[in-house]
């Protein structure tokens, strides 16, 4: 005989009546019908996923895009524009 454990649960009341009616039409307890379900679900999580292809990742056919970093004249070129202070419209009297 295995060990079992008492468990409390909270499930909306129209999916406790759904497994309700699986478990009398499966001519089964409440708890063994939840035991089996559970024992199902856990047993398909452990198998090994498939392996994904390309297209099974990207469905919408995008492709990133990579940039290459600034090189150092790039970066002394910004840096130039972007000291370079607003004029001073002077105000005629």
């Amino acid at each position: 005989m295995s060990e079992t454990a008492n468990l409390t649960i909270k499930l909306p009341l129209q999916l406790k009546e759904r497994i309700k009616a699986l478990a009398e039409s499966n001519s089964v307890s409440m708890s063994a019908e939840i035991g089996a379900r559970l024992e199902r679900s856990l047993s398909e999580d452990s198998t090994p996923p498939k392996e994904h292809v390309a297209a099974d990742v990207d469905n919408q056919h995008t492709q990133e895009i990579t940039e290459q970093p600034f090189t150092s004249s790039e970066v002394k070129k910004l840096r130039a524009l972007l000291n370079v202070a607003p004029k001073k419209k002077s105000k005629k009297k």
